[in-house]
């Protein structure tokens, strides 16, 4: 069993503090966007949301073979839920040091308040800037906003997550779809910061093809958050035939239900099975994209 090859990292879960959904309503009605991407299902209509906390998740983690968890924040349109969401991750790295990582919420439309708290979750222990949302938070790739973002994050040595929707396919709840067009450019831009372009990067794998892109892309990781929504099995192959493994990285998306029609609990193991299962790896392809690379990304020991 690969299982017991490699300690299991997910880098891409999202918990919020039980405040907020436990009183979703309230919050709700403080975010736009947050309400459209969790509004609870309606007659079949609605998000494939569900909710968890730091322990929850970490016992449904354990049950799955999973050890440890990068939560990632949210792209907040308040600025207290920002502040409230990082100092609730902050609490849960403390409670759970070996288990947990965290990225800062942060919406870089806050100008310096953003700023500011980025530097606060650098000094608090956060590994990470993510998941920046831009079709939540109203920018594009090009705004001078999101770029200082992107010039704080360089100086502090802190990667950044970044939503990428696919820019084809059904429509869903808040599908992003922003342009990715600027993005190799700002790769190119900063050689020395990480970007982790979740969700497969909306498909940018295929442009490290691209003659002018190829080998230019050595700081760019690719997570695989919501893939059972997004993509056949089959694309964990495609994705390494055409940049390797080293820069993949498992990620559930999780409390999110990757296989509603089946599931309505949430749940790890699905995933992890299927990857095990139907995706083809090779031991060392599986002990990488499960653990390996990001461990060494965000330095963490076993």
């Amino acid at each position: 069993m690969y299982l017991k090859k490699t300690e299991i990292w997910d880098s891409h879960v999202h918990l919020f503090p039980p405040e907020i959904y436990e009183n979703w309503e309230k919050y709700a009605a403080r975010d736009n966007w947050f309400a459209l991407l969790t509004k609870k299902p309606e007659n079949g209509k609605g998000t494939e949301e569900a909710w968890a906390n730091a322990e929850e998740a970490l016992d449904c983690a354990e049950k799955a073979g999973i050890y440890g968890l990068v939560m990632q924040g949210w792209y907040w349109n308040d600025e207290g839920l920002m502040t409230m969401h990082n100092d609730y991750m902050a609490d849960m790295m403390k409670r759970h040091p070996d288990r947990l990582r965290g990225f800062a919420s942060i919406n870089p439309k806050f100008g310096n308040k953003a700023i500011a708290e980025i530097e606060r979750c650098a000094k608090l222990g956060f590994s990470g800037i993510g998941e920046l949302g831009p079709g939540g938070n109203g920018y594009d790739f090009n705004d001078p906003d999101f770029i200082e973002v992107l010039e704080c994050a360089n100086a502090l040595h802190l990667p950044v997550n970044i939503h990428c929707g696919e820019p084809v396919g059904h429509p869903y709840p808040g599908k992003d779809t922003t342009s990715l067009a600027p993005l190799p450019g700002l790769i190119r831009k900063y050689p020395d910061l990480v970007f982790i372009l979740a969700h497969m990067g909306g498909g940018l794998p295929f442009y490290e093809m691209n003659p002018k892109y190829r080998g230019k892309f050595k700081n760019v990781y690719y997570d695989t958050a919501a893939n059972p929504l997004l993509y056949h099995i089959s694309s964990f192959r495609a994705v390494i035939q055409m940049i390797g493994c080293k820069r993949l990285l498992y990620g559930s998306d999780f409390p999110l239900l990757l296989y509603p029609s089946k599931n309505r609990e949430m749940d790890f193991s699905m995933f992890v099975t299927q990857i095990q299962e139907e995706a083809g790896l090779a031991p060392a392809e599986w002990d990488r994209i499960m653990g390996e690379n990001l461990k060494e990304l965000l330095k963490i020991k076993s």
